[in-house]
């Protein structure tokens, strides 16, 4: 009889060794490496490949069902697809199970509780006026009856929460184990395709942010959202990082209350005060976040430093382009802030990964060194090069025409947009520039 084969795998990225070692060879992760276990291969003869045309292979228009929240359709690409699996991840508390079980309510749907009781998920869905006319729950931690139990009652929808707490007795290791998860996760993917049922699974995060468990469960779902936000406001960030069926680029945004997560409509009110601070260090930009422009305000503080090395601090901002935008304005604006800490925080929680904000992080950190505010309804854009040069941004014209929505009067843009700016009738005053220096200059003249 064979006898199944001993081997180590990485619980980060899902790669398998011969032998344990202390750092993963593949993702660089230290003390990942843990013991597996595989069954013995059977010996059968497999069948002869084959192919076909590309041209020949029959299809149909993806069908696509609203789940009555249209954030969540959003970042879904436009609703979800039967016989889909969306893996949801983000930190204890953030909404996670509150978002599924209004998910739920516009489904038939087979709810898995592995974490709360039902009295729990009751008390709960009273709470949020979640309609409870169509979901069956079950409290089934066993892979084999989850799926018994899903081939009977034949859902629209399927929810697990989460994925760490199933288990196969087929399968060596406790619940949340790399192989137990990755096992568990493979064989519901393949029942909801079979049953044509979407698929939501919940699954814990690591310390690092990441989904817990092997990496290879990321691989074996169609669509894997994150969901962020601080704890110390109330809004929500629901982002995908991969879809099969949809783009990755759209956000949905959600507002935490008593009664569940509620879709935020004006976006600008989470990311904009409408009451914008006169105070020196404040300036406004877009930026694109799929289908949508957000205009959000960027928050600088100049201080003399007390260390020998001066401080750089970013929050909502990558810190390496704040240190290189310090240095473009050290040498190309004569902004002496070499012995200054410079701090930049984005209002609202947002997370810009969009250089046309470069522009709008310069003159607000100008704003605060040299205690002057930015006019009111001045709207920046552009990137900044290493020789302070301002080059022209991505989809411009949208972005201005966001701004001529929200009531600015002014814009600081490239140059090389003013045209456009023109061509769309932006009714304000637009000012075209091509180094910091101008742009500066021109802001606080």
């Amino acid at each position: 009889m064979a006898r199944n084969r001993k081997y180590f795998l990485c619980s980060a990225c899902g790669s398998d060794f011969p032998k344990w070692q202390g750092k993963c060879a593949v993702c660089g992760e230290w003390n990942t490496i843990v013991e597996a276990e595989a069954p013995a291969a059977a010996k059968t003869a497999l069948p002869a490949a084959g192919a076909v045309d590309l041209g020949s292979v029959e299809f149909s228009p993806v069908h696509r069902i609203l789940t009555g929240i249209g954030e969540f359709n959003l970042v879904c690409g436009g609703g979800v697809v039967p016989g889909s699996v969306i893996l949801i991840g983000g930190e204890p508390g953030i909404g996670k199970s509150t978002l599924a079980l209004q998910i739920a309510g516009y489904f038939k749907t087979l709810y898995i509780s592995g974490e709360e009781s039902p009295v729990q998920i009751r008390l709960r869905a009273e709470r949020i006026g979640c309609n409870m006319e169509g979901i069956r729950l079950s409290a089934s931690c066993g892979v084999e009856q989850i799926i018994g139990l899903a081939e009977a009652e034949r859902p629209q929808c399927i929810i697990v929460d989460s994925i760490q707490t199933l288990y196969t007795p087929e399968i060596p290791g406790l619940k949340g184990s790399v192989s137990q998860v990755r096992e568990s996760a493979s064989r519901l993917a393949d029942a909801a395709k079979r049953i044509n049922a979407v698929m939501i699974l919940i699954g814990h995060i690591t310390k690092e942010g990441a989904i817990a468990g092997p990496k290879l469960l990321e691989h074996l779902v169609d669509t894997v959202l994150y969901f962020e936000g601080n704890f110390s406001r109330d809004y929500r960030v629901l982002r995908a990082f991969k879809n099969r069926y949809g783009s990755v680029n759209e956000i949905g945004l959600f507002r935490m209350e008593e009664r569940g997560l509620v879709e935020v409509t004006d976006k600008n009110k989470i990311f904009l005060n409408p009451y914008l601070s006169q105070a020196p260090g404040n300036a406004v930009s877009a930026a694109v976040e799929g289908s949508r422009i957000i205009l959000f305000e960027v928050q600088s503080l100049v201080t003399a430093s007390a260390f020998p090395n001066p401080r750089r601090m970013a929050d909502g901002f990558d810190l390496n382009r704040l240190i290189l935008i310090t240095a473009v304005l050290e040498k190309h604006a004569g902004l002496k802030i070499a012995a200054f800490d410079v701090f930049i925080n984005v209002s609202g929680g947002f997370q810009i990964n969009d250089t046309a904000a470069d522009l709008a992080v310069a003159v607000s950190i100008a704003s605060s060194f040299r205690n002057r505010s930015v006019p009111h309804g001045v709207g920046l854009l552009g990137e900044i090069s290493l020789s302070g040069e301002i080059r022209p941004v991505s989809l411009c014209g949208r972005r201005i025409q966001e701004f001529k929505h929200s009531g600015f009067n002014t814009l600081v843009l490239p140059e090389a947009e003013v045209s456009e700016a023109k061509a769309i009738g932006f009714d304000g005053t637009v000012i075209g520039v091509r180094t910091v220096q101008d742009a500066i200059d021109r802001v606080f003249e």
